[in-house]
């Protein structure tokens, strides 16, 4: 126990390590009317920001093209600057700060994971209605040549210089892309917390390393494997990246979202079984099947909330 007034800071484990640290911290403040702003109220939907005339905004996506690589499989990896306006960058860096709710995520993945442990997961069906997501849309239209791009998981990753990230693929066997946003405007060249991109089964050769540089974009296939690289031991601050994985269609990424959503009542062998079922009810229309997918979202949050506040309203008592 020591006085807040004293800097600090915490030793990470060996990179060999699968887990990182699990520490109990708990801060104690001289008022007892500190609202603590990690609790479910102080999480906020995914703000629109703007009207119809900003996200209905055309522009010419390869002149935002600062550089672009491919792997020995010609899959590509594309560099792009300057993509969002500043006012955007800024309202999306101040949602993500500080009214996202980050969770721990402490699976004892066994498998190609990318060891992320500190995650903020955003709702694709607010998500879609944004300007931020316009300008994705439109980027991955012109950058690929195809339409009908559909985000299933949006999410900002918080890494410290104490975590440790590993060697993944977003995906397997799929033609999907990852957007990858860097919102750390403080970070100066040499602080690290970029991206290192590998080749398929030779992971001694580097594709190209993407430098951390405030609303700098990585879109890349999401079969290249990649790793997250955290910011330099000297930074006190953490890496802060917006991550939007798309698939071709919205039918396949209404799927995918239901397959990796948080369906703590069903095994990962019973999903498949569940979603087929509920493709077969709603038909072919992914509209209806993203709706009843939110519904029981919404069912599932709302029995999570009403038992934590009762915790809370046991403790207080207490």
């Amino acid at each position: 126990m020591w006085s807040c007034k004293i800097p600090y800071q915490f030793q990470y484990p060996s990179i060999s390590t699968g887990f990182g640290q699990v520490l109990l911290q708990i801060t104690i403040y001289n008022k007892v009317d500190v609202k603590p702003e990690y609790l479910p109220h102080s999480v906020k939907h995914f703000p629109v920001f703007q009207g119809t005339d900003a996200i209905n905004k055309t522009f010419r996506a390869e002149d935002h093209v600062t550089s672009v690589e491919h792997t020995a499989l010609n899959r590509p990896i594309y560099v792009l600057d300057n993509l969002f306006r500043e006012e955007l960058l800024s309202e999306l860096r101040e949602h993500l700060y500080l009214s996202s709710h980050y969770y721990y995520d402490d699976s004892d993945d066994t498998g190609e994971t990318d060891n992320v442990q500190w995650i903020s997961g955003h709702r694709t069906h607010e998500f879609v209605k944004s300007e931020v997501w316009a300008v994705i849309n439109q980027t991955l239209n012109q950058i690929t040549g195809h339409e009908g791009w559909y985000p299933y998981d949006v999410s900002c990753n918080l890494n410290r210089a104490w975590d440790h990230t590993r060697i993944h693929k977003d995906c397997y066997d799929k033609d999907e892309y990852t957007f990858l946003l860097y919102l750390n405007p403080e970070f100066k060249p040499g602080d690290l917390g970029g991206t290192v991109f590998y080749e398929h089964e030779d992971l001694f050769n580097i594709v190209t390393s993407v430098q951390n540089r405030y609303g700098r974009v990585a879109l890349f296939h999401c079969e290249i494997k990649h790793a997250g690289r955290p910011p330099h031991a000297y930074l006190t601050n953490a890496r802060y990246s917006f991550a939007v994985k798309v698939a071709r269609t919205k039918m396949d990424a209404v799927q995918r979202e239901m397959q990796q959503s948080l369906w703590n009542d069903l095994d990962d062998e019973e999903k498949p079984e569940e979603i087929s079922k509920l493709t077969s009810e709603m038909g072919s229309d992914p509209n209806l099947l993203e709706a009843k997918f939110v519904e029981f979202f919404r069912e599932e949050l709302d029995d999570r909330f009403s038992d934590l506040e009762v915790a809370l309203q046991n403790a207080g008592d207490s």
